[in-house]
């Protein structure tokens, strides 16, 4: 009885060569979908998006800028005269960038202590500066800028002075 051999080829090589064709095949496969999604990810297609990632992280750390972020202009409603000149002059001591210094241009009369006034790109800079006037009122009006309004009012006296070095290291 005489054996069939097909291709001059072993059963052993055809099957080694066909397993190391399927690893390759498999590999160049991987390789492909490793770099898809790098070059996704490099693009903002997948990844990246902050709102699937854990936002209770991200708050807990307190805002992501600080006051040489804000744009602050200082106004006066008050007939005390250089209330608002002292006030941006402390503000400016703790990093804020003030721009303009005046009476209010819309003659609001702030029965409170002052009101901070800002657009919708302003929200979380008026809270931040809220911290520094904790008596002051937040109000949003129709402005689309990120820089806000410090108005003071009727009950505001003077903006607390900063501590100097020479005074901190005093107290400890």
């Amino acid at each position: 009885m005489a054996y069939v051999r097909t291709g001059g080829m072993s059963t052993a090589a055809r099957r080694r060569r066909r397993r190391s064709a399927l690893v390759m095949s498999g590999l160049l496969l991987f390789l492909v979908l490793a770099l898809l999604i790098a070059f996704s990810f490099n693009q903002g297609w997948i990844g990246g998006d902050d709102s699937t990632g854990d936002t209770a992280a991200a708050t807990s750390a307190g805002p992501t800028f600080g006051p040489t972020d804000i744009t602050v202009n200082v106004y006066n409603s008050t007939g005390v005269p250089g209330l608002a000149g002292r006030t941006s002059d402390a503000l400016e001591a703790r990093g804020y960038n003030v721009v303009n210094v005046a009476n209010d241009p819309e003659n609001e009369t702030v029965e409170g202590g002052a009101r901070i006034r800002y657009g919708t790109g302003g929200a979380e800079a008026a809270e931040y500066l809220q911290e520094q006037v904790p008596d002051a009122e937040i109000v949003e009006d129709a402005r689309t800028g990120s820089e806000i309004d410090l108005v003071l009012g009727q009950d505001f006296t003077e903006f607390p002075e900063l501590e100097s070095t020479e005074d901190a290291s005093a107290t400890e």
